[in-house]
């Protein structure tokens, strides 16, 4: 089978290509960076500049199904320019993208989408699950409805869509665990906020066998890609200190004060959200990282 994925040289999109190609898949992606073209077996880079209207349509020749992952990273830092590019990476491109299926003969059968749990509300015990009505009323909130609502449109063009939530991606050299990691490395790790917000996680292995699995199994609607064994804020920093054998020197961070350093951001670590990753599960998927001392022990040893 031949997929094409947008944001395949970024954090998820890269691991995802490989193991797509381990798996036997030809793997087109498109790119922004005409530097990161690369034309190899079952490899095929093409040029697309969605705010440029470009796209080679070449990209699409036999492809059936489209992972579509491009958008700007979150993690930088909220300022005006920065929100706007966040939703324009996201609404802008799957617009085009659209537009592109809509007016352009191809074999598309499904649409495979990141999405992000940011939409569900700040809440220490409410469990979501994947209808919750318990929406967040700041910037992600609305980012990721307006994302959704964006990738549900192919659905007018007879493509199936799976959508996942995706929570904070573990993995080794990128995304949040660094960034919890090194402080605790050099002795200024603390806990950040309550302690007692949840925070609910998923390896990065999981995400992209979720998302293969998907494309296998033709799976359609939304998902949430989550492990079914959240943690709180507090006993996550414990599990650290214990792999990382580094004490916790400092005091315990207070949100007040992470709200005056981060502003609106704070939300990214500060927030509560305990999602459910049951519809997932009963569609099939076995996780193989359930607990997060599994998944620290395997990154981390």
């Amino acid at each position: 089978m031949k997929v094409l994925i947008t944001g395949a040289t970024g954090f998820i999109g890269s691991a995802l290509s490989s193991y797509l190609l381990s798996k036997g898949y030809t793997v087109n992606y498109v790119t922004t960076d005409r530097d990161k073209i690369k034309d190899a077996a079952r490899y095929h880079g093409f040029y697309w500049n969605p705010a440029k209207s470009a796209f080679d349509l070449k990209a699409l020749e036999g492809v059936e199904v489209i992972v579509h992952l491009a958008g700007s990273s979150i993690s930088k830092r909220w300022t005006s320019k920065n929100k706007e590019l966040m939703i324009s990476s996201r609404v802008l491109a799957t617009e085009f993208l659209f537009q592109t299926l809509k007016n352009q003969k191809n074999e598309v059968k499904q649409i495979v989408g990141a999405s992000a749990i940011g939409i569900y509300q700040d809440s220490i015990d409410y469990v979501h699950h994947e209808d919750s009505v318990l929406i967040d009323q700041g910037f992600l909130g609305d980012l990721v409805q307006l994302w959704e609502a964006e990738n549900k449109k192919f659905e007018l063009l007879d493509i199936s869509v799976c959508l996942f939530r995706i929570g904070m991606v573990l993995s080794k050299n990128d995304g949040a665990l660094p960034e919890l990691v090194k402080p605790i490395q050099r002795y200024y790790g603390a806990v950040l906020g309550s302690g007692v917000q949840t925070h609910s996680w998923i390896h990065r292995e999981d995400l992209i066998y979720m998302m293969e699995f998907a494309i296998s199994h033709q799976l359609k609607g939304v998902f949430n890609a989550v492990s079914p064994m959240p943690i709180q804020q507090g006993k996550l920093i414990q599990e650290l200190k214990t792999i990382l054998h580094k004490p916790i020197l400092m005091p315990r961070i207070p949100t007040f004060l992470l709200r005056l350093i981060l502003g609106e951001q704070q939300v990214l670590v500060t927030a509560s959200q305990i999602v459910s990753s049951d519809k997932i599960q009963q569609s099939g998927y076995e996780f193989k990282y359930l607990n997060l001392k599994d998944a620290l022990h395997n990154l981390l040893k």
